[in-house]
C-alpha cells in the first residue's frame, strides 16, 4: 500500500461533536453501494458510489469531483473548499490501509485536491450504523 497519505480519520463520536456544535459546514458522502445507502444513511450524505467507469473517469481526470458531488447530490449543494469533508464507507477502518487503486483512495484523492480537510469516518460498523444515523440526523440542518 504504497501511496501517498490522504485524508485523515475521524471517529464517529468526532463526528457527531461537529455536527452538534454547528460551527462548521460538513459535506457528508457515503461511498456505499445505493442499496445500502437507499437502506440507511446519515442525513444529507450524499451517495457517491463506485463504477468502473466512473472511477477510470476521475482518474483520468474527465470528470471533476465537484461536478460529480453537484450531479450526485438531490439538490444544489453550497461547496466551499474549506469546509470539512467525511466519506464513509461499509468497512474501511484505516486510510493507510486502503489499497492505491481502489475506489476510495481515487475519491479521498480527488476531494483532497479541491477541499482543505477531508476525513474517513472510521469506526461505523453495523452494530452503531443505526445510532450514528439517529444521532446525526439531529444535528443536521433540514432541507
Amino acid at each position: 500500500m504504497a501511496h501517498e497519505m490522504i485524508g485523515t480519520q475521524i471517529v464517529t463520536e468526532r463526528l457527531v461533536a461537529l455536527l452538534e456544535s454547528g460551527t462548521e459546514k460538513v459535506l457528508l458522502i457515503d461511498s456505499r453501494p445505493f442499496v445500502e445507502y437507499n437502506t440507511s444513511h446519515i442525513l444529507e450524505a450524499i451517495n457517491i458510489n463506485c463504477s468502473k467507469l466512473m472511477k477510470r473517469r476521475l482518474q483520468q481526470d474527465k470528470v471533476l469531483i465537484t461536478e460529480l458531488i453537484q450531479h450526485s447530490a438531490k439538490h444544489k449543494v453550497d461547496l466551499d473548499c474549506s469546509q470539512k469533508v467525511v466519506v464513509y464507507d461499509q468497512s474501511s477502518q484505516d486510510v493507510a490501509s486502503l489499497a492505491s487503486d481502489c475506489f476510495l483512495t481515487v475519491l479521498l484523492g480527488k476531494l483532497e485536491k479541491s477541499f482543505s480537510s477531508v476525513h474517513l469516518l472510521a469506526g461505523a460498523d453495523a452494530t452503531e450504523w443505526d445510532w450514528l444515523c439517529f444521532k446525526c440526523q439531529q444535528y443536521l440542518p433540514q432541507a
